[in-house]
């Protein structure tokens, strides 16, 4: 298999959150890719002796679920505060008609990102519908619903912010969140 690369995401500097957490918060990331293929080079040798070495395929099975999405997840993440992107209202008045305002759907995401916890707030559009959903996912791989496409993401783990915020300054974070988020790139992903 051909093993993954992290990436790299042109920042700029964002308002409220410093170049020092960023850069704490894209190690993070990095490893998440170098665990990633780690795992699938793990898996693929226990798959010769897949009866023998059960238990441990099914524990490497289940940490690759993991670490993928910690990688995935970051990308859509940290591609949010990158410039450029397609200028767009259609994903804003999908959201507008389907939460009665574009302001309307923002509260709410702030409203479960401020939830106690570690996890994420994630935007997915499932495609066979077109219904947008606001869900919370904790550990990365619990709470994501098969079929749907990731369209925006909010980190609310500690790592995100403690270097800027102390733990409990989550909404001072989240506020800083806001203001960095580039819709243009968001609306890619949706369209």
């Amino acid at each position: 298999m051909k093993p993954y690369e992290a990436k790299t995401f042109a920042l700029d500097e964002l308002d409220g959150l410093s170049a020092k957490q960023i850069e704490e918060h894209l190690k993070l990331y990095a490893g998440y890719v170098k665990n990633t293929n780690l795992l699938m080079e793990k898996i693929e040798s226990h798959k010769q002796n897949s009866e023998t070495m059960a238990i441990e395929l099914s524990e490497l099975t289940r940490r690759m679920g993991f670490e993928w999405n910690g990688m995935r997840l970051h990308e859509v993440y940290f591609s949010q505060f990158e410039k450029g992107g397609v200028e767009s209202t259609k994903l804003q008045e999908a959201l507008a008609t389907q939460y009665g305002s574009f302001d309307a759907w923002k509260n709410q995401v702030t409203a479960t990102g401020l939830m106690r916890g570690i996890g994420w707030v994630l935007l997915i559009n499932d495609k066979e519908t077109g219904n947008l959903h606001t869900i919370w996912v904790s550990d990365h791989e619990y709470g994501h619903l098969a079929g749907t496409d990731v369209v925006f993401a909010m980190d609310v783990w500690e790592h995100a912010y403690t270097v800027d915020f102390a733990p409990t300054q989550r909404a001072a974070y989240i506020q800083a969140f806001w203001k960095n988020v580039n819709w243009n790139k968001v609306e890619t992903r949706y369209n």
